[in-house]
Formats: structure tokens, sequence, C-alpha cells
């Protein structure tokens, strides 16, 4: 008998668990189809800022986002993150890391800031002059909209919002970066 009524109990607050949590479905698409096919390595190498990116609805921890890369004599992409924690006035927090890009799949670059854990950083579409450049994980959950400069024209917000949205994404979800404004 107290072996029933603890099953119920127990029964009952998994049941009342999953139908009063937050399960949110989240898209996730392939991003290795939607990669640029072409890309000059070495002209994408310099600073970028970030000006936008997908909310996923946690708070980030870095604002302000400026990303240096450039490549040695042995091919390895070198990698120093900069940003604020949680304003653009916030303290900065520095990172350093590497990378690595193989010719064989251009749209892709294998980057860490730990160890040798890699992660994919696809590139699904970069401006003719390299002054703009859309970039996501492999699932498709974390897109980040980076720019050479601090601010972006009309024309430039425009071809954006046009192109992550013919890559399936609503633009009305990007989180503009404070310091774009």
């Amino acid at each position: 008998m107290i072996a029933v009524n603890r099953f119920f109990v127990v029964a009952f607050f998994i049941f009342s668990t999953l139908l009063f949590t937050n399960c949110q479905e989240q898209k996730v698409y392939n991003m290795n189809e939607h990669t640029v096919k072409e890309m000059d390595i070495h002209r994408f190498m310099g600073t970028w800022q970030e000006v936008a990116r997908l909310c996923t609805g946690k708070k980030s921890t870095l604002v302000a986002i400026t990303l240096e890369t450039s490549m040695d004599s042995k091919g390895i992409i070198h990698v120093f993150l900069k940003g604020h924690k949680f304003t653009p006035y916030g303290p900065l927090r520095e990172l350093t890391g590497k990378g690595k890009w193989d010719e064989k799949r251009p749209g892709i670059i294998r980057n860490t800031f730990f160890l040798n854990f890699y992660r994919d950083y696809y590139i699904l579409d970069v401006d003719e002059d390299y002054s703009i450049a859309v970039i996501s994980n492999q699932t498709g959950t974390r897109l980040h909209i980076l720019s050479r400069h601090s601010s972006l024209s009309a024309t430039e917000v425009g071809s954006i919002r046009d192109k992550i949205l013919s890559l399936g994404y609503d633009p009305g979800e990007l989180c503009w970066a404070e310091t774009y404004f």
C-alpha cells in the first residue's frame, strides 16, 4: 500500500514538472549546406565587431565584442576576442584561441578557446569586400553578424535581413549590439 502511494506521488511530481516547465522547441538547421562555397581566408583575417546576434532568451555575458584574427605561416588562425561583461562599460574580458581552416571546406572554421576542444563555425555569408559576415554554429542556434565597422548603412542592414530571412531565421529575433546605436 505504501509502495503504491509512493509511486503515485513520484509520478505526480514527474508529470507536473514536465507539464509546467517551459518545453520550448528550438529550430535546428543543417548549416553545412548554407556555407559559402568560395572564400579568400586572408581577406577574412583582421578585426571584426559583432553588430548583432540571434536572441536566445539567455542574457549574454559578453557585449561590445571585438574579434581579431590573423594567420601564421603554418596556417594556424590566431583568434583574440575582447568583450565587456554585461554592458559596454563593464569589465573587459579577453580570450585567446586558435583555429584551423581547410580549403576543401571553405565555409567552415574550426576554433577553440580551451585546450583542444574545437567547435565549428559556419560562415554563411561574406560581402564581396569582406566588410560584413554572417556566422553560425553547427546547429544554427547561434547566429552572429560581424562587421568591420561599428555601424552599418540602411542598405547593409536590409541586405543582412534578406540573407537571414533566406536562411529561415526571423530578422525580428536579432539583438543588435548596444554599441551599434
